[in-house]
């Protein structure tokens, strides 16, 4: 029975830290393909990327967007966007199941001079061979405070 318990141990500590990784992994992927068509303004390919019923709640949106027609003109519309140099590092990626997974991370890009970032939340599933979002949220953080002169009043 000792021996079935340190055998069963063993395996899961060796086990779920692979999980975890292929987790990452996987979601790296599919955000540098997300990255790849963005920087390329494909908003076809940028859609291929999320399932049939998926849905996108980025900031500002007053209704979720769902399904590949509404994703595609939300698309359609992001890739005239002026933001360049995108990054998306993932954070944090665990699977939910064999089939799914949920990620966390920061992004950053460039609009016209000024570097603006903020964060996001994902799930990602096995879409036949692929891996897709099914469900992906965004936000941008506020701008940093305006500084003032460097001259203090208080003389």
């Amino acid at each position: 029975m000792n021996k079935m318990l340190c055998v069963l141990a063993l395996t899961f500590a060796v086990v779920v830290p692979a999980f975890a990784d292929d987790a990452k992994t996987i979601a790296q992927r599919v955000d540098d393909k997300w990255i790849e068509a963005f920087n390329k303004k494909d908003a076809a390919a940028l859609t291929a990327l999320y399932t049939a019923d998926a849905v996108l709640l980025p900031q500002g949106v007053d209704q979720p967007i769902i399904g590949t027609e509404n994703i595609r003109k939300f698309m359609d519309q992001m890739v005239n966007e002026k933001l360049q140099n995108m990054v998306l590092p993932v954070a944090q990626a665990n699977m939910i199941d064999p089939n799914s997974l949920y990620q966390a991370g920061t992004w950053s890009a460039d609009a016209g001079g000024q570097q603006i970032k903020g964060t996001y939340m994902s799930v990602i599933v096995r879409d036949g061979a692929d891996w897709k979002y099914r469900a992906d949220t965004w936000n941008m953080m506020p701008p940093p405070p305006a500084t003032v002169g460097s001259g203090s009043a208080n003389k």
